[in-house]
Order: C-alpha cells, then sequence, then structure tokens
C-alpha cells in the first residue's frame, strides 16, 4: 500500500502546537490527499517532517479520533475512517448544543433547513422511500382515530416524520446533519411552543407526502406557508404562557 503525499510544512510557531498539527492534517484530509481509507504516516514520522515533538502529534491524532475523522488499528497503524463515525455526530451535537438558544433562530433555522431538505427530497426520493415516509403517516393517522381529538404532538412524532423525509435525499451530508439538528431542535422547541394537536401535525404530514408523490411544488410551499408562521405564532403563544424551557 503506497502512503499518500501530504503537504506538510515545519511548524514555527511553539504555542498550541498540538492544534497546529491537528490543522494540517485536517488539511490534508479537506485537500484530498489523505482519502477514505488511507494510513497516516507513523507519529515519529509525522513529528520529523513537521518539526514538533512526538507528544503533540499523538495528542492531535487522539483529538482526530474523538471526532471520528481517524481509527487507530492495534498494530496497523491509524487510517481516516471511510465513514462519519459516532463520535463525529456527537462533537457537531455538542457544538450546537452550545450555542445560545434563542428560540427564534431556531424556528428561523428550521424554516431554512427544511424548505431545502424538502425539496431535495421531492427531486431524488424512490418508491420505495415514499412508502416508508408514507408508513409513518399512517401510523400517525391512525393514532389520531385512537386517541382523544386534543392530544397533543410529542417530539417524536415529529421526529418520525422528517427523518423519513429526510432519508429521501440520499444525500450523506444533508442526513448527517439532518439527524443532529433536528433532534436538537425538537428538543428544545418542545418545551418552547405552545401545544400542537397531532391531528393537525398529521395533516400537514399528509400535505407534504402528496407534494413528494405529485412533485407538486406549489402545494408544498403552500403547506409550508401555513406550517412556519404558525410555529412563530406557537413561540410566541408558548412564552407568554410560560411554556418556556428552564
Amino acid at each position: 500500500m503506497s502512503q499518500p503525499q501530504m503537504s506538510l510544512t515545519s511548524i514555527k510557531r511553539k504555542e498550541k502546537v498540538t492544534d497546529l498539527v491537528l490543522l494540517q492534517i485536517k488539511e490534508s484530509i479537506m485537500r484530498g490527499e489523505l482519502v477514505p481509507g488511507d494510513r497516516l504516516p507513523g507519529a515519529s514520522e509525522l513529528a520529523g517532517k513537521l518539526g514538533v515533538g512526538i507528544s503533540s502529534v499523538r495528542e492531535a491524532i487522539k483529538m482526530l479520533e474523538s471526532m471520528g475523522a481517524v481509527e487507530s488499528r492495534q498494530g496497523e497503524g491509524t487510517f481516516v475512517c471511510d465513514a462519519c463515525h459516532e463520535g463525529a455526530a456527537k462533537a457537531f451535537e455538542i457544538q450546537l448544543m452550545l450555542l445560545p438558544r434563542t428560540a427564534e433562530h431556531l424556528v428561523q433555522f428550521r424554516e431554512m433547513f427544511e424548505t431545502a431538505y424538502t425539496q431535495l427530497a421531492m427531486r431524488e426520493a424512490t418508491e420505495e422511500d415514499l412508502e416508508k415516509v408514507e408508513a409513518v403517516v399512517l401510523a400517525q393517522e391512525a393514532k389520531v382515530k385512537a386517541i382523544p381529538s386534543n392530544t397533543q404532538t410529542s417530539a417524536s412524532d415529529e421526529l418520525d416524520f422528517h427523518r423519513s423525509v429526510l432519508y429521501c435525499t440520499h444525500n450523506p451530508y444533508v442526513i448527517k446533519i439532518g439527524e443532529v439538528s433536528l433532534e436538537l431542535l425538537f428538543d428544545i422547541l418542545q418545551d418552547r411552543l405552545a401545544p400542537l394537536s397531532l391531528a393537525n401535525a398529521a395533516r400537514d404530514h399528509r400535505q407534504i407526502l402528496e407534494a413528494l408523490r405529485r412533485k407538486d411544488m406549489e402545494l408544498l410551499n403552500q403547506v409550508f406557508r401555513g406550517s412556519f408562521p404558525n410555529w412563530f405564532s406557537r413561540l410566541q403563544n408558548g412564552e407568554a404562557s410560560g411554556h418556556t424551557a428552564g
């Protein structure tokens, strides 16, 4: 197996050496000099090329492992991961959790992101994908018939549907970011929004499904035009009535 060629430069600065080592390895991955499955040069070799101590290289590699970018295999070396591991998703989730929790910003993000990935889903969804979305909608409609009409929708009801649409995109970037973002979004907003009936949620989900089936962008936009202003209204009503996260 040939050794990948990395464009490395000797590190002159002495402060935060580990961060600078980490940056060079990350840039090699971004430039495509290291691709999934490639083995990184050994720690001693990297330390020599970068002009830093081997401990700094080892620490940087541990940081990359925690991000899910590389993995160490006993007796074989360290390799660029060929898939986004759970650690990467967790690191991203933690970063999102540490952002200021401004509910209005979260609703704006949902409007922008959901509109974009649903439009992509409309273009990319297969019949099998749409059958999976319909199974989620049918389950929600059955629940509506079986329970009191004023039952509130739950975060899990919302997530089940929006994940099923998300997977229709077949885009690994959109799916990975979407999985983390949607779960955090609904978890935070659930306590800040005035309640929404499950019947209304199921109705909107049915309309979105029909828009996807018919590739009807106007119907999809019609649903969104009614849905997103309602989210802002629910946000204002929720805050006024004390539905706020602690």
